[in-house]
């Protein structure tokens, strides 16, 4: 995946296991909750067409933040070898509750982004971008246990 090439995600697991400050307090005794956000301040541009097939749920969601998000709850694994830290990452899936259809409403939100402005420049909406009406979302929030 090439999101979990990016630096900053990289450093995550370095960030967690291996610096004395975070270590000891990123449990759930310390930590409320935790919010991951990706936001962007382009749109979709040419990967309009792309993105009306996929959706933020599908592009971002299901790969990417889900690989974040097992980053960030994950136990300490034994060791950095790739199928320990898997096996680690698998252990927080099958611990997320499982949102029932009547609670739907209230832990999800989705949207799609408007006409405005980005860096003082006028930004299309997605419609816009994509030439046609659409109902796929540009913007998803979901709320796990």
């Amino acid at each position: 995946d090439h999101y979990l090439g990016k630096e900053t995600v990289q450093n995550l697991i370095v960030l967690r296991f291996m610096n004395s400050l975070f270590e000891p307090v990123w449990n759930a005794n310390a930590i409320d909750h935790v919010e991951i956000t990706v936001a962007e301040s382009i749109g979709s541009g040419t990967r309009a067409s792309y993105y009306d097939t996929a959706g933020a749920l599908r592009d971002m969601v299901q790969n990417h933040l889900l690989q974040l998000l097992c980053l960030v709850a994950m136990e300490p694994p034994l060791d950095l070898d790739a199928d320990t830290v898997r096996d680690e990452k698998i252990k927080v899936l099958r611990a997320l509750r499982p949102i029932a259809a009547a609670s739907v409403r209230n832990a999800t939100a989705r949207g799609q982004y408007a006409k405005g402005a980005s860096d003082g420049e006028v930004a299309a909406s997605y419609a816009e971008e994509l030439g046609r009406p659409s109902s796929t979302e540009t913007y998803v929030a979901i709320k796990a246990h």
